[in-house]
């Protein structure tokens, strides 16, 4: 048995603020310890209930926020970018009995949760797949669809989830903060949260055989930008429509098509050197 997880770190126990999100940040580097003990001790409840690989994707920042050497050895990781599959690269893989959707938050024009935003950072200030808004959980799930892997649970702050159970339906879903604002909360202590975490995947496994993957079928994607030149320029390229300053609008022939699209929108730069 074969288990799928994607790691963000906005919806990691103790995280709140800018200043845990990335390496020059005073508390990064407890951040990223938090983000790794999380994961393992999900890894560790899976293992218990008999899975026997767990294929995890790094999939916060640089991609490479995750201690490596504080993984079981049964663990596999994909660090790094590019992917064509995002945050869901690996899933690709195959014979999967679900997927774990580990530190995630709201979209970015949710009014709500901690640290919210959608895959482009500031770029994106709304993200939509056949005219309904998708938070990062809702695109990853529908990536992880169309490989007939459904997610089983997804963990982070109390607004995050009910945004995600309201996209992708009901899945195992584990709070481990209450949302104050967007850059506050009451949190639960790390071993406190990696308890629930162990809990959740249990009780997720538990129902993996009636879990249904989240298929959107035929996607058209539309990207909200916070400025008006990426759509400019984006809307030069054959197959792209600007719908109005801000807004273009994309026909995917799938998911696969629409995560590579969206890729080389976060990604390219013509000043790339390697």
């Amino acid at each position: 048995m074969r288990l799928y997880i994607s790691a963000d770190i906005e919806g990691i126990v103790g995280v709140v603020s800018r200043d845990q999100l990335m390496p020059e940040g005073f508390e990064y580097e407890n951040a990223r310890r938090w983000m790794t003990d999380t994961v393992v001790n999900a890894c560790e409840a899976a293992r218990e209930e008999g899975v026997e690989e767990v294929i995890l994707s790094d999939s916060h920042g640089n991609g490479e926020s995750i201690l490596i050497d504080r993984l079981p050895d049964y663990v596999q990781i994909v660090r790094s970018w590019p992917r064509p599959l995002m945050m869901m690269q690996g899933v690709e893989l195959g014979s999967f009995v679900g997927a774990m959707l580990i530190g995630y938050h709201a979209g970015a024009s949710h009014i709500g949760g901690v640290l919210s935003h959608t895959i482009g950072g500031t770029a994106f200030a709304e993200v939509r797949i056949n005219g309904v808004v998708m938070p990062e959980a809702g695109i990853n799930a529908a990536i992880a669809g169309h490989f007939d892997v459904p997610v089983l649970l997804a963990s982070g702050d109390n607004v995050a989830l009910d945004e995600i159970s309201q996209v992708i339906g009901d899945i195992v879903a584990v709070p481990v903060k209450q949302v104050y604002s967007t850059q506050s909360a009451i949190t639960l202590t790390p071993a406190v949260a990696h308890r629930r975490i162990r809990e959740g995947v249990k009780k997720a496994l538990s129902r993996a055989g009636s879990a249904r993957p989240f298929k959107l079928d035929s996607p058209v994607l539309e990207i909200v930008f916070r400025n008006r030149l990426p759509a400019e320029y984006l809307s030069y390229l054959k197959g792209i429509e600007r719908t109005d300053g801000y807004t273009i609008r994309y026909r995917g022939d799938d998911m696969v098509d629409v995560s590579r699209f969206i890729e080389f929108v976060v990604g390219y730069n013509s000043r790339l050197t390697f």
